[in-house]
């Protein structure tokens, strides 16, 4: 069954991460977490990548909003669920004032998911991002990771707003 003998996918994550260097990020706020925890290791020893660890994903993206206005490529790495309590600081900085910073997260909910736990999350992550039309995208093929990390990044820089990219279960972990 799913879940009893995932480990995380170290080449997945390394193929993130080289993705995320060749957008051009150079500012990172985090909030740790079981599913990212692999790609969260590699931005962490990229010293040419300057790391801010956060309390919750609010204050994640209000700090990569402020990179932005100090002319970094800010990046939030962050849980799926969090969009939920940064909805007053992606609406207002990055809707209302065109701040843009990309935010990379899990993806728990969605098709595949065993754990009973995690149903609300499908409730949280994509509807609200659509609700509130953040750019987003869903990585369904490691293969694309590269280039709609980068895409996501040129929309951040483009339109002067929020843009997310999800990595759902099957991209994070190995050993179904």
């Amino acid at each position: 069954m799913r879940g009893s003998t995932s480990r995380h996918s170290t080449k997945n994550a390394m193929a993130i991460y080289q993705g995320v260097k060749k957008a051009g990020i150079d500012f990172l706020c985090y909030v740790p977490e079981t599913w990212t925890k692999e790609v969260l290791k590699l931005l962490l020893q990229d010293k040419t990548i300057e790391s801010v660890g956060a309390t919750g994903e609010a204050e994640a993206m209000a700090i990569a909003a402020g990179a932005s206005l100090a002319g970094k490529r800010p990046m939030v790495l962050m849980e799926g669920s969090g969009y939920s309590s940064g909805t007053y600081v992606l609406s207002r900085l990055g809707l209302m004032h065109h701040i843009g910073w990309l935010m990379m997260s899990s993806h728990a909910g969605g098709m595949g998911e065993v754990a009973y736990y995690h149903w609300d999350i499908r409730f949280v992550g994509e509807p609200l991002l659509a609700t509130l039309r953040i750019p987003h995208c869903v990585v369904q093929r490691v293969e694309d990771a590269e280039t709609m990390i980068r895409e996501a990044q040129l929309t951040v820089e483009g339109q002067k707003v929020p843009a997310a990219v999800l990595l759902p279960h099957h991209i994070l972990w190995e050993g179904e």
